[in-house]
């Protein structure tokens, strides 16, 4: 009967920790379970930004996310505008997680397989807007002041 609460209390936990979105300010580290940003500077004008979202994070969501942080690293750095030179997108299934007793030698229990929602980008500041530009320039103050990130 005990082994029985401890596996509810452990299915439970599970669930509860899945129940939202990865939030904007999550760092990907051991204890996000690799979820969150990772952000790398790969030029004095540019970087690598990527992130992870749990199950709940969708790619609209993990889209907003991006454009965001982008839009905060190029005003840090001083840039008013900022395009991408490279993006991708995947929603994967990942992994298990299963529960099972096999008491009484009968084997029961239940699994899920996760969806997690990844973001890669190389962002590029820039001093002004290109008049000729190949791709797509945003507008860091926009993004800032337009796109929000709170639940």
């Amino acid at each position: 009967m005990k082994s029985f609460k401890h596996l509810w209390l452990c299915a439970g936990l599970a669930l509860l920790l899945s129940a939202c979105a990865t939030p904007y300010d999550t760092e990907k580290d051991f204890w996000s379970f690799g979820k969150g940003f990772e952000t790398v500077q790969i030029a004095p004008d540019g970087w690598q930004i990527s992130f992870v979202g749990n199950t709940n994070t969708d790619r609209a969501l993990a889209r907003k996310y991006i454009m965001r942080k982008s839009a905060e690293l190029c005003q840090q750095a001083g840039y008013s505008y900022f395009t991408f030179t490279r993006e991708q997108t995947d929603r994967d299934s990942v992994g298990q997680f299963g529960v099972a007793d096999s008491s009484s030698s009968l084997l029961w229990g239940s699994s899920t397989t996760n969806k997690e929602t990844s973001v890669v980008v190389e962002v590029t500041g820039l001093n002004s807007k290109p008049d000729n530009a190949t791709s797509r320039v945003y507008d860091t103050n926009y993004i800032l002041s337009h796109v929000s990130v709170e639940g």
